[in-house]
């Protein structure tokens, strides 16, 4: 069986033991006793995000982006409230304390954390990055893994805004500005034309997923500058792109391809963090990781990507991961926070 066919199988598997204890737990809790009901409910709402993204996918329309963004939402809602179960069961080990207290309690948690994350997920904050070695003064401002939605041109107008009043000298957008619900126009790019520094776009994952050409066509029509394996010099700078890649050897044999110069100082912008041995490069700006976006996945991100967030020292050099401006999946953040990242570097 496929490495794909075996996780995509193990992933449902895992998501319907979730959605089905919830909803499980919420019955015991009611005293409901039709058990085949149940195991319906739980089977349908767990799988509903994959009709929910083919549907989009072939007709993005009002009635899609609903079921969509619900898929997503309760994606979320399960999770924290799975989460919260969890603990309070083993509490009740522990803790001499009737079952049915704790179960109130952890139905009020997930509440609590699902009102949370809903609010935090819509807020963004400035993290300031001050890095004094760099060997040119330039203000930079990056933004990362949008996943713009069917809103896409408010949400983007007002995060064009905020960047606007920092007044940088250029703009680095590393990748993952779409999701499966972003239409695919001129009109939710539009607001990139408002941008009044220099920018640079290089594409993500979810570029790749969706339409890596067109969807880098059009930001290009949007006045931002595409870097496909591609270096452009900027007021002393080399600023260098590489598109989006599965394969870590690949992205370092297309690096060292570049033609690049030993007295001026390199940034690199590649979407998926990786310290790529060139000693050439002074700065890598990332994003991808989300910081796990809801934790405790931050903790399972760390397992597989050693740069989950934050700026890294290396021996002569940094690496910068975003957790991102905008959310993928459930629109939440838990533990972590959508971010515009503001670059003094000297």
């Amino acid at each position: 069986m496929p490495k794909f066919i075996f996780g995509l199988i193990s992933l449902l598997a895992v998501n319907f033991f979730m959605y089905f204890y919830v909803i499980l737990e919420i019955a015991l809790f009611f005293n409901v006793k039709n058990k085949s009901f149940l195991f319906v409910l739980a089977f349908f709402t767990s799988i509903m995000i994959i009709p929910a993204t083919i549907l989009i996918v072939k007709n993005n329309n009002l009635l899609t982006q609903l079921l969509y963004k619900t898929a997503g939402i309760l994606m979320g809602v399960f999770f924290l409230t799975f989460v919260s179960l969890i603990f309070s069961r083993m509490l009740s080990i522990i803790l001499k304390i009737p079952p049915k207290n704790l179960e109130i309690a952890a139905f009020g948690l997930s509440s609590v954390l699902i009102i949370y994350s809903l609010h935090n997920a819509r807020n963004i904050s400035v993290e300031t990055v001050k890095i004094d070695d760099f060997g040119e003064k330039i203000k930079i401002v990056q933004i990362s893994d949008l996943h713009l939605s069917s809103e896409a041109s408010n949400g983007l107008s007002e995060i064009i805004d905020r960047i606007n009043l920092m007044d940088p000298d250029i703009v680095l957008i590393t990748g993952d500005m779409v999701s499966q619900d972003t239409p695919i126009t001129e009109k939710t790019f539009e607001p990139l034309k408002n941008l009044n520094a220099k920018s640079y776009f290089v594409t993500g994952n979810h570029e790749y997923y969706i339409d890596e050409n067109k969807i880098s066509e059009i930001i290009e029509n949007s006045r931002v500058k595409v870097l496909r394996d591609e270096v452009d010099l900027f007021h002393g700078v080399q600023i260098a792109g590489l598109k989006y890649r599965h394969d870590k050897k690949k992205s370092i044999e297309a690096l060292s391809a570049l033609e690049l110069s030993h007295d001026k100082p390199v940034l690199l912008m590649n979407h998926v963090p990786l310290d790529h041995g060139d000693e050439r490069i002074k700065l890598t700006v990332s994003g991808h990781t989300h910081y796990g976006q809801i934790v405790p996945f931050n903790l399972l991100v760390r397992l597989t990507t050693k740069y989950i967030k934050g700026l890294y020292k290396l021996e002569d050099a940094y690496i910068y991961v975003s957790p991102g401006t905008g959310t993928w999946g459930p629109p939440m953040r838990l533990g972590s926070k959508n971010e515009i990242t503001l670059y003094d570097l000297r």
